[in-house]
């Protein structure tokens, strides 16, 4: 009971606080009776929300690499069949992989990616699945939301899940940072190159709304990361057949 009440409560900081616009936009284009997909589910927030979007027909997987956390939202979801948690990262393909995890304990940003951080890495070996396989393994007929989370490993994700993304034209809400990259390196751009090949519309949600992603500047958009509502971090892109009115 406790661990849901947390649960709850930390969904709403999201709302309301950490990621407002980003929520209240995936609830808007999220259908009852669909099938959504959380990638880094961590703790559970967008889980949560994911699963009050598709309704009780409808079927959430979520995907998480870190055991503990894993665990925990399995043993929160047990009762629910429409939520389905898989102790997992996801990667380009499925197998096993390296997951580097700063600190002691769980971590926001545990990456299959090497961290160079001030803090001790951890590495351990998880399973992994490819985006093109998830599908199957939940005999999902339909993908309709996608939200992704997964410090730095987006492209590889997407990129080696181009056929999935081709035949279900999910709208996809993905975390994109150059610090997780090199310096000379442009993820937003490689990331843009993906969606836009297979006629997706591009966005960044900046200071509390949506900005073309073609608007979108690294200086401008990204330069202070403690800087929240102005720090351009998440992107939307969605397939025309799908779009609805954007935020304002």
């Amino acid at each position: 009971m406790i661990e849901t009440l947390r649960l709850i409560q930390r969904a709403h900081r999201y709302k309301h606080r950490h990621d407002p616009a980003e929520i209240a936009e995936m609830r808007r284009r999220i259908p009852l009776g669909g099938s959504v997909i959380d990638i880094g589910a961590h703790k559970g927030a967008y889980t949560y929300w994911m699963s009050k979007g598709v309704g009780p027909k409808g079927h959430v997987v979520a995907i998480e690499p870190q055991q503990e956390l894993a665990l925990r939202l399995k043993e929160l979801y047990h009762k629910n069949t429409r939520v389905r948690v898989r102790h997992s990262a996801v990667s380009d393909q499925t197998g096993t992989i390296t997951l580097h995890i700063p600190g002691e304990g769980p971590s926001h940003g545990a990456s299959i990616h090497q961290i160079h951080d001030d803090q001790p890495v951890r590495a351990v070996e998880v399973p992994s699945i490819s985006l093109n396989d998830i599908p199957g393994e939940y005999a999902l007929k339909r993908i309709d939301f996608i939200k992704c989370d997964t410090e730095g490993a987006e492209r590889e994700i997407f990129s080696a899940g181009y056929r999935t993304l081709d035949k279900y034209r999910p709208n996809v809400l993905v975390e994109c940072e150059r610090r997780h990259a090199g310096d000379d390196d442009d993820p937003v751009g490689d990331l843009w190159n993906i969606f836009r090949s297979l006629g997706y519309t591009g966005h960044c949600f900046h200071a509390g709304g949506l900005i073309d992603i073609e608007e979108f500047d690294y200086d401008t958009h990204q330069c202070d990361p403690d800087d929240k509502p102005n720090y351009g971090n998440n992107f939307l892109f969605t397939h025309p057949p799908r779009i609805t009115t954007l935020l304002g």
